[in-house]
């Protein structure tokens, strides 16, 4: 089993989008690929959604009037801080740095430094975040990501119901607060469709879909303490998978790489390993 030619190709355009790197640069040969930020103000005292809007609408700036051959713009997420960003996929790196580091990061990876490959390297991370904490950040987080491509090995016990739910009844549905992996309620990136096994009238597991990019939705999952270990979580992600396919979307999942058992949810529901990613923040200050 494999990820599609064609989800490879979109997914590439995509993560372009997301460096501020032009389109004529899919294609190119192993290694890195290194996009400057597009100038965009400080937050200052805006808020996470606040702010997040601006930094979308200046990268669609940068965007206007390039064909990636999708329909999607990048993606951005509260918090996030756009100094630095890092994707590794199939062999690239797709990076985007500030101009204050730009130069360092040509240096230092497109100059025969350390392959996309091993980039989550500690010994590369640390490096990293030395250089960063000279202008006042610090690696956020890493993750590893999942595209649709392997075998399914999960069906949903019979005795549960399912019952499906739209972007509209979402905001309003009381439920919901209690599986925040499945129902995030961010306004950046809406809630579009979720999922949920329900027993005896009461819910015990959702699988719910974000929108991260018009293009990319991304699934979380979340299964009630006395409900675990019974299949809920790979059946609800499966049906979930299945039917942002069927909508022309391209479902991911995403975890941390040393969550073993959300990793085996991914494997059985019929992904497989495709990406792994770096978040940036700005040091609070105290």
């Amino acid at each position: 089993m494999r990820i599609g030619k064609d989800m490879i190709k979109q997914a590439e355009a995509q993560f372009l989008m997301d460096c501020a790197l032009p389109p004529e640069s899919a294609g190119t040969r192993q290694g890195y690929l290194i996009g400057k930020k597009p100038g965009m103000p400080e937050q200052d005292f805006m808020t996470d959604v606040s702010y997040g809007y601006l930094v979308r609408e200046c990268m669609e700036k940068a965007a206007a009037g390039l064909d990636y051959g999708i329909a999607s713009r990048a993606r951005v997420y509260q918090g996030m801080d756009l100094f630095f960003r890092a994707v590794l996929f199939c062999g690239k790196g797709y990076l985007l740095a500030d101009d204050a580091i730009y130069d360092w990061c040509c240096r230092e990876y497109q100059e025969g430094g350390v392959a996309p490959e091993w980039f989550c390297q500690f010994s590369n991370l640390r490096r990293l975040d030395r250089q960063l904490a000279r202008f006042g950040r610090r690696i956020a987080d890493t993750h590893i990501y999942f595209l649709p491509g392997g075998k399914e090995e999960a069906a949903l016990p019979p005795s549960f119901e399912i019952r499906w739910y739209e972007k509209d009844e979402l905001a309003d549905w009381k439920e919901g607060a209690a599986f925040r992996h499945a129902i995030c309620g961010a306004e950046l990136m809406p809630d579009m469709i979720a999922a949920a096994a329900v027993l005896d009238g009461k819910t015990v597991a959702v699988a719910g879909a974000s929108e991260d990019s018009p293009l990319m939705w991304q699934i979380g999952i979340d299964v009630l303490p006395a409900f675990e270990g019974k299949g809920l979580a790979a059946g609800l992600v499966t049906l979930l998978k299945q039917e942002i396919l069927r909508r022309g979307k391209i479902p991911f999942y995403g975890t941390s790489e040393s969550h073993g058992v959300s990793r085996n949810v991914a494997v059985r529901s019929g992904f497989l390993p495709a990406w792994a990613e770096i978040y940036v923040q700005k040091k609070r200050k105290n």
